[in-house]
Parts: structure tokens; C-alpha cells; sequence
């Protein structure tokens, strides 16, 4: 029993420290990037000719945001506003942040099979959705933040480029 209790400790004193080591490097981070609104309408529709394609960058969260959440988040929308700046400002490129805590973000965790901090990628055509894929590895790349532009920029290249 003593064993168990042992390891349970363990496992909460390590948590609980890389959960402070990743505040404190968060902290140090630039300035929190500018994202679309969370009380905006999550499944927007976007008005635009039936041949026109957009990709959506969407960021899952929940309601409550540990650093790690919190720093791939403003990771993904740097390596995104830093490769694809024109992309984001014509608009075929729209990012937007998602609390699927809220009820009314709910369809997202059935949409797209959500079950933690996620950042998908939708293409659209015209108002329907084409494909989408989670990009799962960065909780990988999290260490690295180069490697983690690199992976995030890939992917939205990818989606740019119909790869």
C-alpha cells in the first residue's frame, strides 16, 4: 500500500513541477496572440462563391488552460501569422480559438472526435467542409519550438497547397 501512495505522490509532485516550469518559461513569452472571439459564432459559415476555398485553423481548449495548453496555442498562431501573414489577411486563412467547454462549442468535440487541446485544420469549399486533420504531434514538438513552426507550418502548407 505503501508503494502505491509512493507513486501517487510521485506522479503529483511531477505534474505539479512541469506544470510550474512551463508557467514560468510561459511567462517570458510575446505578447498573446490576437484570435478571433471566443463568444463569436463557432461554426460560422463562410459566405463566399462555391469554388472559393479557406482553410480554418481552430484551436480547442477548455475552460480551464494550463501553460502547456496556453503555449501551444500562441506557438501555433505565431508559426501561422509569421509564415502565412498575406494568407490571414486576405482571409484564406482564418484562425480562430474554440472553448469546447461552452455548450454551445459542443458539436465540435463530436465533429472532429476532440477529446483534449487541439489544433485542427478545416478546408472549405465554398460552405462546405472538404477534409480537416488534427494535428496531433504538438504535444511532440512542444520542447522544441522550432521544430514545432516547422510541423505547423508544414500542415497548413499542405492544406494550402491541396497536398
Amino acid at each position: 500500500m505503501r508503494n502505491k501512495d509512493a507513486l501517487r505522490f510521485a506522479v503529483v509532485f511531477l505534474a505539479i513541477s512541469w506544470m510550474i516550469f512551463w508557467g514560468i518559461r510561459n511567462t517570458e513569452s510575446k505578447e498573446a496572440p490576437k484570435v478571433a472571439s471566443e463568444d463569436q459564432e463557432s461554426d460560422m459559415i463562410i459566405e463566399s462563391n462555391a469554388s472559393e476555398s479557406k482553410i480554418i485553423v481552430y484551436y480547442f481548449h477548455g475552460t480551464y488552460r494550463c501553460p502547456p495548453c496556453l503555449q501551444i496555442e500562441a506557438w501555433s498562431f505565431d508559426a501561422i501569422q509569421e509564415s502565412f501573414a498575406q494568407a490571414l489577411e486576405q482571409g484564406t486563412i482564418i484562425w480562430e480559438t474554440i472553448d469546447v467547454d461552452k455548450p454551445e462549442n459542443s458539436h465540435f468535440i463530436r465533429e472532429y472526435q476532440v477529446s483534449t487541446q487541439s489544433l485542427i485544420i478545416v478546408e472549405m469549399t465554398g460552405n462546405r467542409q472538404k477534409r480537416y486533420k488534427n494535428l496531433e504531434k504538438v504535444w511532440e514538438y512542444l520542447p522544441d519550438q522550432q521544430a514545432f513552426y516547422e510541423y505547423v507550418t508544414r500542415e497548413v502548407n499542405k492544406f494550402l497547397t491541396g497536398s
